[in-house]
């Protein structure tokens, strides 16, 4: 197995750490979320910040250690695939590297799930608080609820015609 191979598999390794520090990061922000915990959503969104730093820095250097071995195999097609450069690798070698392949897509396929679930919680509670906003903005009525001396509009009950509780100097 050559250096920069070698290299590959322990950025890969590395990465596939990042990505599992993440999983219980993802938990602690649901967690959080659905008990309306802001200080620990806070940390969580915090620590989720760096881990995604930390995932970016991996990322960028596995994406140039593939590149390096493109070059080296004089592989044109760009972006690289693992199986095509598996297929200039020797057998032990494009075994591990397939491995590693699946376990890091197996894995960063996980972290989305988890964080798309997330992303629907969030997009839930933000349905839930506009749609509050929108009953409490019927509610209130620009009008005042009594006429005022002299006023030729008649008044109907609290806010007129228009179905109206609150006046909006409340």
């Amino acid at each position: 197995m050559n250096q920069t191979l070698t290299e590959l598999i322990d950025a890969m390794d590395a990465e596939m750490k990042s990505y599992l520090k993440m999983l219980p990061v993802l938990a602690k922000e649901r967690h959080a979320a659905t008990r309306s915990d802001r200080t620990r959503l806070t940390q969580a969104g915090q620590i989720k910040q760096g881990v995604v730093a930390e995932i970016a820095q991996m990322e960028k250097k596995r994406r140039a250690l593939v590149e390096r071995l493109g070059d080296r195999y004089a592989i044109e097609e760009r972006p690289i695939s693992v199986s095509r450069l598996c297929e200039h690798l020797e057998e032990p070698d494009a075994a591990a590297l397939k491995k590693r392949a699946r376990e890091l897509k197996t894995l960063v396929e996980t972290v989305q799930r988890e964080n798309n679930a997330n992303a629907r919680l969030f997009s839930h509670a933000l349905d839930l608080v506009h749609g509050s906003l929108k009953l409490l903005n019927d509610l209130i009525y620009s009008q005042w609820i009594y006429e005022k001396p002299g006023s030729t509009q008649p008044s109907k009950g609290y806010g007129g015609a228009r179905g109206r509780v609150f006046c909006g100097s409340v």
